[in-house]
């Protein structure tokens, strides 16, 4: 049998049974069965307590209007004063108010639903400026980073979003400036914000592939670039309020912020990659509605790992990209390090505007004087120093440039005495350089031995290692140098790799042994070369016996 609820007219004793209805597991009489029993009723009575309609969690009538079952209970109905149809004044009230009250009803609906879905999307926003914040904020090592690690992707042809063409489109890769307050210098009346390099992109030419991979990491730099922020010193405004762009230049770019085609190719972008995780999930097996939009824990579950691309990750960039072969996917972008030794890569206006032009024109005067090769781009120097004039010149112009190089190959001539390699660790200790190749296997046995006495001949060496600032030496000695255990620093533990690459006279292979014998800084010993014949060989092996340090003997 049906279950009903019982209402009778108040005053009277005849029952009427309403059929009751399950909404969420609870039993109910919609109001609107009472009212094809009782045309004309006000309110609802259980004895002196009127009967509310039933409200949600937030006190918003629940649709269709409703009031809970009372279980053995006859309910007793009020009547308006006025039963019938009213065509007078009376009437038109109060189905005014009636249709009123419904409005609010209605109103107060639709703000909850406003309500929530504003929570969900700063909820999103939240989400995605803490991961955007681990991603700006960390701080890579110089040898993890020899590309830039900020990009986004845009698709080559502006166009609206259609699911059916998806798999058609193709995108270009653009790497982001990151100026900020690193690059401000007075006078400066550019703005230092994130913005797109300058440059025409790289073509994205495994996009399946790359998108599973790096498809995460996209999100956020696309969201980030859409909507904006200000995090740690970076300044980006959102997408939508840049009218200008004063760092760009005149000439026309595909990389164009201030027109409407990036606008909409970010959007673009966005909705292939929701769809793209989409096609990977159903792939997997997993079970999801193509029309629905990630919830909060999907989009936390999809971050959890982004803090960043690991330096494996930027070396594969490349694989899944098209350049030219004279291109080093730098994308017009120039290495810098912060105040803080923080690895930054800025477009060349911003790169200007941190360092003086002028001691940085010098420097490139210096090394191309000497005949060596400067890069700008990565910060890279390679130069032979052939007289002690060449050499002052140099640590002149690396010391006043200061956080414009990172990497130096630097070979001292002949001509070089140990005051110019004193001076060298000075200016070593002033400039920015923690990779360093130096190349001392020109000095001179005659030179070395009047010039270096044996208690400080490796004192100069063990302070260029001692420097905090190195992470990387590789250290090529004369036949001078053959004692290493005298190459005892108080400290390494800064260095990722330390290297020493030499030629031992066969004089000196006994020395060179014993020195092996105890545990120095020496990880890798090139003896290329070297015809140190069968007792040697035996010598050397009864030696590294005892050493623990050294990894990488040729």
């Amino acid at each position: 049998m049906e279950d009903t609820q019982s209402f009778c007219l108040v005053g009277t004793s005849v029952i009427e049974k309403i059929a009751l209805h399950n909404m969420n597991g609870q039993n109910v009489v919609c109001w609107e069965d009472i009212l094809q029993v009782f045309p004309a009723v006000k309110h609802i009575k259980n004895g002196e307590l009127v009967v509310s309609m039933m409200r949600d969690s937030n006190r918003i009538r629940i649709q269709p209007h409703c009031i809970k079952h009372c279980p053995n209970v006859v309910l007793e109905v009020v009547l308006s004063p006025i039963s019938t149809p009213n065509p007078g004044f009376e009437g038109t009230v109060l189905h005014k108010l009636d249709g009123i009250h419904d409005q609010v009803d209605t109103t107060q609906r639709i703000a909850q639903e406003v309500w929530e879905l504003a929570k969900k999307m700063n909820d999103r926003l939240i989400l995605i400026q803490s991961k955007t914040e681990a991603i700006l904020t960390q701080n890579y090592e110089l040898l993890e980073y020899t590309i830039p690690r900020l990009f986004i992707v845009l698709p080559e042809k502006s166009t609206s979003w259609d699911p059916k063409t998806m798999l058609r489109t193709k995108f270009r890769l653009h790497f982001i400036c990151e100026c900020g307050e690193h690059t401000k210098a007075s006078g400066s009346n550019i703005p230092h914000h994130l913005h797109l390099a300058n440059h025409e992109g790289y073509v994205v030419n495994k996009p399946t592939e790359f998108f599973k991979k790096y498809g995460p990491f996209l999100t956020l730099m696309l969201e980030m670039i859409k909507v904006g922020t200000s995090i740690a010193g970076h300044v980006v405004p959102a997408l939508a309020s840049l009218k200008v762009v004063d760092i760009l230049d005149s000439a026309q770019s595909t990389v164009d912020s201030v027109t409407s085609k990036v606008i909409e190719g970010v959007d673009y972008s966005l909705e292939y990659l929701e769809a793209s995780r989409a096609l990977i999930q159903k792939s997997d097996g997993v079970d999801i509605d193509d029309n629905a939009r990630m919830s909060q824990q999907d989009l936390a579950t999809y971050f959890a790992g982004v803090e960043g691309l690991e330096g494996v990750d930027l070396r594969q960039l490349g694989s899944y990209l098209s350049a030219n072969s004279s291109d080093n996917l730098l994308g017009n972008l120039y290495r810098m390090t912060t105040k803080d030794g923080r690895v930054k890569w800025v477009c060349r206006h911003h790169y200007r505007a941190a360092y003086q032009e002028a001691h940085t024109q010098k420097l490139r005067d210096v090394v191309k004087l000497a005949g060596g090769v400067f890069d700008e781009q990565l910060g890279s120097i390679k130069v032979t120093l052939r007289s002690s004039i060449a050499a002052t010149e140099f640590y002149e112009a690396i010391r006043k440039a200061k956080a414009g190089v990172y990497d130096l190959d630097i070979t001292f001539g002949r001509d070089c005495s140990r005051t110019d390699l004193e001076a060298f660790e000075k200016a070593l200790k002033m400039s920015s350089v923690s990779i360093l190749r130096l190349d001392l296997h020109m000095f001179q046995a005659s030179v070395a031995s009047k010039l270096l006495s044996t208690s400080t001949r490796y004192e100069i060496l063990v302070r260029i290692i001692e420097h905090t600032n190195m992470k990387m030496i590789h250290i090529v000695l004369s036949n001078d140098f053959v004692k290493l255990s005298s190459l005892q620093p108080k400290r390494s533990s800064h260095l990722h790799k330390l290297s020493i690459e030499m030629t031992p006279r066969a004089s000196d292979f006994r020395v060179l042994v014993k020195s092996l014998k105890t545990n120095n800084p020496l990880t890798t010993l090139d003896l290329t070369s070297n015809s140190i014949g069968k007792e040697g060989a035996l010598s050397l092996s009864e030696a590294l016996k005892t050493n623990t340090t050294l990894t990488t003997l040729n």
